[in-house]
């Protein structure tokens, strides 16, 4: 067992929003939890055995990504200039070409991207599913994974919602609790209602939670209003779905009385700024959203559209697309964004009593940030705006899971990068003549 002290402005985001200027957190490898956080001229009551950090580091909750298609790194730059079905129906047929131990070395590429990037959890919603599990036991991260089934399309992997099912009960709490799991239904445009509403009814049985797209395209709107005669919250309330506290991706598009029965239920939303105003798609209602307490958080969607799996990006463009949205400045404030990364993040996938604040007896989750100091100036008086505005994925120096150090001086440790870069280029490769 090592103790280890990380020190630096510590930016708690407990349910007070304490701050610590000049602070320590302490954790040891062991039990992988956070045994104090406390004052920095308090350090000599802790048997500290490594440290780290220092003045002008800042250290934050691991950060928490909670929609995303993590093996798709492989097909990166392969589809763009498309939106919603047409983007679908393109991307199907991609990943009709990949196995499922392609599933697994794209996967172990792109959690070390999100390590890179100071993500300690991610909720991950594809196919073969089993791949993705293995990957993350053995690098070492949290996730939430889920399943996809996808009935309407030619190409799309099959998996039955029993395979889904089957999979959500196998796999949870594998990893020493690092994974959970939910049901992977992919939407209300891709599956069957009567799919979806068994989906619900296993649900309410089984105890296990739904991850689905939601509302997320104009053309999801048409398909939804021409076969059912409603919006789709409407449609999700009508049979059940909204009752069920579902992760829903995206909620793109929702009338006022949408919010209305979005506030009522409070199903937890996955926001993903950069992928769905880069599709060509609308800006969500989260200010609204949030003013009511559904929990919001914040995402990066797949590596596809997303392109580099970085919440930092996220934040800047959520905050300045809800001001732009309602025309008010800071009508996401940066304080909230970070929220959305973390704690609210945590409340979102029901991880909260582990995960999302720095605070004794939770899993040491900690990235260490190391800005520039022509990016700091504005660090102690306002270290919210200056992580949020001024900061970004290059300044991630060390980032722990469980009190296992993942990524040491910006270099990820917990696999082999130029190895899973040869690996996941072969893949590609054939899936590039393939397709041909």
């Amino acid at each position: 067992m090592t103790i280890y002290c990380v020190k630096g402005l510590i930016l708690t985001m407990n349910k007070r929003n304490d701050i610590f200027p000049s602070g320590i957190v302490v954790f040891d490898d062991s039990s992988g939890e956070i045994l104090a956080v406390d004052r920095n001229e308090n350090t000599w009551k802790h048997e500290c055995e490594f440290m780290e950090g220092g003045k002008y580091y800042v250290v934050l909750p691991g950060l928490i990504n909670t929609h995303t298609h993590a093996p798709m790194i492989v097909l990166q730059g392969l589809v763009s200039g498309l939106t919603g079905f047409e983007w679908l129906r393109k991307i199907w047929y991609l990943e009709s070409l990949l196995k499922p131990s392609d599933i697994y070395i794209s996967t172990r590429i792109a959690i070390a991207l999100m390590l890179e990037n100071g993500i300690t959890t991610f909720s991950d919603h594809y196919f073969y599913e089993e791949e993705v599990a293995k990957a993350v036991e053995e690098i070492g991260v949290r996730a939430v994974l889920a399943k996809s089934v996808v009935e309407f399309s030619d190409y799309a992997p099959k998996h039955s919602l029993k395979d889904s099912v089957d999979f959500a009960i196998k796999f949870m709490t594998k990893a020493n609790g690092r994974i959970t799991t939910m049901i992977g239904v992919h939407a209300l445009y891709s599956c069957s209602i009567e799919t979806v509403k068994e989906s619900v009814e296993v649900s309410d049985n089984v105890g296990l939670r739904i991850h689905m797209h939601f509302s997320e395209s104009l053309h999801e709107l048409d398909y939804v209003r021409k076969q059912f005669g409603t919006t789709p919250a409407e449609l999700a309330e009508r049979i059940g779905l909204l009752r069920t506290k579902p992760l829903l991706a995206h909620a793109t598009y929702l009338t006022d009385n949408d919010v209305g029965l979005i506030a009522r239920y409070k199903p937890s939303i996955a926001y993903s700024p950069f992928t769905i105003m880069s599709w060509g798609q609308s800006i969500a209602r989260v200010y609204e959203l949030l003013k009511h307490e559904v929990p919001v958080s914040l995402a990066t969607d797949g590596p596809v559209t997303s392109g580099d799996l970085c919440l930092f990006k996220e934040m800047k463009l959520a905050v300045a697309a809800q001001s732009s949205f309602y025309k008010t400045p800071h009508r996401l404030t940066p304080r909230e964004v970070l929220e959305m990364v973390t704690r609210h993040a945590a409340i979102g996938l029901g991880l909260d009593s582990k995960v999302g604040s720095l605070e004794p007896g939770k899993r040491a989750d900690v990235v260490v940030l190391k800005p520039s100091l022509s990016r700091s100036i504005g660090l102690y008086d306002d270290p919210y705006y200056t992580v949020v505005y001024s900061l970004d994925c290059r300044d991630v120096y060390s980032v722990y899971v469980d009190g296992k150090k993942l990524v040491d001086k910006g270099t990820i440790t917990a696999i082999n990068i130029e190895n899973t870069y040869k690996d996941i280029y072969i893949v590609r490769e054939r899936i590039l003549a393939e397709a041909k």
